[in-house]
């Protein structure tokens, strides 16, 4: 139970990293199905709720983080911060900078934008960061895919 507690920060990541494949497309069929605003709706709210309790359990278990698992990171942070685009906001996650805790969260994943401020800041309750990153990608993600499928409804 240990490890998969110090692991689960790294797999919290990882399903953020492939939720295009799998919640994309149940977001967009569901949408599609319900229909109009109310598939929309019902989209963004379980979505947004199932990344907050991702989000929350990933701040809880990044306490006591598995240095395997955290070098990873570290060498993911390391890319993304090359990057042009992301790169200036990668360092400045954390309960102090809800606008690059934003973008971190939107563009790359809402658990890698709290872990990186725990990282960053190990003594922030990451609350406010918490906050941010559930609603930054919760939303955006649950929207664009409730919104096409609930388009491409409309079209039929």
């Amino acid at each position: 139970m240990r490890a998969a507690r110090l692991a689960w920060p790294g797999l919290a990541l990882a399903i953020t990293f492939v939720d295009d494949f799998v919640a994309g497309p149940v977001l967009a069929t569901t949408a599609a199905l319900v229909g109009g605003q109310g598939g929309i709706l019902l989209g963004v709210l379980v979505f947004t709720a199932l990344v907050a309790l991702l989000v929350t359990s990933a701040v809880l278990t990044s306490r006591d983080m598995d240095p395997q698992v955290q070098a990873r990171i570290d060498d993911a942070v390391d890319s993304a911060s090359k990057r042009r685009l992301i790169g200036r906001y990668v360092h400045r996650v954390g309960d102090g900078h809800p606008w690059a805790t934003a973008v971190v969260a939107a563009v790359i994943s809402p658990v890698l934008a709290v872990v990186l401020a725990r990282m960053a800041h190990p003594t922030q309750k990451l609350a406010r960061t918490s906050v941010v990153a559930v609603l930054a990608y919760g939303l955006a993600f649950s929207a664009f895919y409730s919104g096409l499928g609930a388009g491409a409804a409309a079209m039929t």
